[in-house]
């Protein structure tokens, strides 16, 4: 049986939804050769839009004083900068290739004027959105509160 036999079908409905986001992002998008060792985009840049990794790693980093904090890579499937493009702000870390990648570039507007008329990818896009401020706290925020905040002198 398929997805059109069974339109309520729960289970069918993610690979459902993630074919008509694989399908929009690959509608006359551009495709971006990212050499390895180039920025993608950086932290605090105005965001012109979202990026699905085609193939390749990205390392995805924030700055915390002169430090840089290493929050995670984007692999193949991964699409960067939706909370960007949600909130309509700068980017929230920094893309930089760990390896020669490909990637699919989404205007900023028209990731957002797919996203209000696909309610269900929205909501699957907000969980997404959580689950990586949970990520970002487990990965970035709670470390730097461990912390010595003034080093003992040695």
């Amino acid at each position: 049986m398929t997805d059109k036999d069974h339109p309520g079908d729960p289970a069918a409905e993610p690979a459902v939804e993630a074919r008509q986001l694989l399908e929009f992002v690959s509608e006359a998008r551009d495709a971006v050769a990212v050499p390895a060792g180039s920025v993608l985009f950086q932290e605090g840049e105005h965001c012109r839009g979202a990026y699905f990794v085609e193939h390749g790693e990205l390392d995805l980093t924030i700055a915390s004083g002169s430090r840089r904090l290493k929050l995670g890579s984007a692999l193949p499937g991964n699409l960067l900068g939706l909370s960007s493009v949600v909130s309509n702000s700068e980017y929230q870390c920094s893309a930089k290739a760990a390896s020669d990648s490909r990637v699919i570039f989404v205007p900023a507007e028209e990731m957002r004027e797919f996203l209000q008329t696909h309610a269900e990818i929205c909501l699957n896009a907000t969980q997404q959105l959580g689950a990586e401020l949970l990520d970002l706290s487990e990965k970035a925020i709670r470390p730097l509160r461990l912390q010595p905040r003034y080093p003992k002198p040695q």
